[in-house]
């Protein structure tokens, strides 16, 4: 471990620590009944849990496999108000990137629901996509296999497609991208890297999905360094935590890889500062980075080479108005992999979007109010890739 001294808000970084069996998209969630975490990974088409102990030791045995299947490629899970979990996956059925599906856990990530939200569906590429899990929405993102305009999957109960709806010109591709919402405001955040692919865009669009703002960030101060995959997103109190990849292009990293930075962005998204966690050298680095948080401690995984990384962050506790009673981890989850220790539990039950007021004010009581949708115009969103290309850096 190594402290971060130029960091006003990082105290230090952990020397990088290999995790249990191989296999990638690690994912970590507190355990609320011990003091250890659930560990999550996939391997063979499913995704899997283990415990992971308060030391960082995961012992593969009596695997819990989630979803019964061998085909799945792609995964996102996230916490949601009742304590479970909503899992989105992506597969290649008849044509790469095709099909994608929902699965819904309990709080011991056992099965409650799964369906299909699209399958054999060649128009839109369902790859390393994003999840949503609140009061409000329930939902997961794919975009255009042509000219990347981005679709908002939402999620109904059982876990199908309940409705698809076409997002604005100005949204960021989402894959390898973030979503959050704001559950007072019913405001819909989407992050990803901007059109040039130098910096990392910011959106925020109303109930009808229109956007209302809009803004990018450069996260690194190297300019010959290109961020992407800024899909690790959490939220502390009054800031976020974003990890994301970047690389130099002409330093000769293979595959996807890259080494894993933390950025600090404060409640409006603007960015605070960035800290490099790993010092891997081309070729062989990094991808798929996750978070999670207990206290001041973070979590910060990687797979490299199919081999599952993690690095233990820790927060300087006066810069997030952290304390040591406070912040457990136990809240649901308002972002692709971490936790919101602020917010209640609720009933999780989002089929589509509903008045934010309404969960709040009736405690948890699920109301199935619809709204009017945006209209389904076509709207398209300019390329930062040559079509074809499947990779979300």
């Amino acid at each position: 471990t190594h402290s971060a001294e130029a960091s006003d808000y990082i105290a230090s970084v952990g020397e990088e620590i290999t995790l249990g069996p191989g296999g990638g998209w690690v994912r970590l969630f507190p355990d609320t009944e011990t003091d250890g975490w659930h560990f999550l990974w996939a391997a063979g088409g499913d995704f899997i849990r283990l415990p992971m102990s308060a030391a960082l030791e995961v012992k593969d045995r009596d695997r819990q496999n989630l979803t019964g299947r061998t085909d799945l490629v792609d995964h996102a899970i996230t916490r949601c108000p009742s304590g479970g979990y909503l899992h989105v996956a992506s597969a290649n059925k008849e044509s790469f990137n095709d099909s994608a599906y929902a699965f819904r856990y309990d709080e011991n990530f056992d099965l409650l629901s799964s369906g299909t939200l699209e399958e054999v569906e060649p128009s839109r590429k369902h790859n390393d996509l994003p999840v949503l899990c609140t009061p409000i929405l329930d939902a997961t993102a794919f975009i255009g296999s042509s000219g990347g305009a981005v679709s908002l999957s939402v999620v109904s109960e059982d876990a199908s497609q309940s409705e698809l709806i076409s997002l604005g010109s100005a949204v960021p591709r989402t894959t390898g991208g973030s979503l959050r919402m704001d559950t007072e405001t019913g405001e819909l955040v989407v992050i990803g890297k901007d059109f040039s692919g130098q910096a990392i865009a910011v959106v925020g669009l109303d109930e009808n999905y229109d956007v209302t703002w809009e803004k990018s960030f450069q996260p690194l101060e190297d300019a010959s360094l290109r961020p992407y995959w800024p899909q690790a997103l959490l939220q502390v109190k009054e800031h976020y935590l974003l990890a994301f990849m970047a690389r130099d292009e002409s330093a000769g990293w293979g595959s996807d890889w890259g080494n894993v930075y933390l950025a600090v962005l404060d409640a409006n998204f603007e960015h605070l500062e960035t800290v490099q966690v790993s010092q891997y050298s081309p070729p062989e680095g990094a991808q798929r980075p996750g978070l999670a948080r207990r206290g001041t401690q973070v979590l910060l995984t990687v797979d490299r080479n199919v081999q599952p990384q993690l690095f233990e962050i820790r927060l300087l506790a006066e810069a997030f108005g952290l304390s040591e009673e406070d912040d457990t981890g136990a809240g649901w989850d308002t972002s692709s992999s971490g936790q919101d220790p602020s917010a209640s539990s609720g009933c999780g039950c989002s089929s589509s979007r509903k008045e934010s007021a309404s969960w709040w004010i009736l405690l948890g009581i699920c109301f199935g109010l619809t709204r009017r949708r945006a209209s389904g115009r076509a709207r398209g969103l300019a390329a930062d890739r040559p079509p074809g290309d499947d990779t979300a850096f």
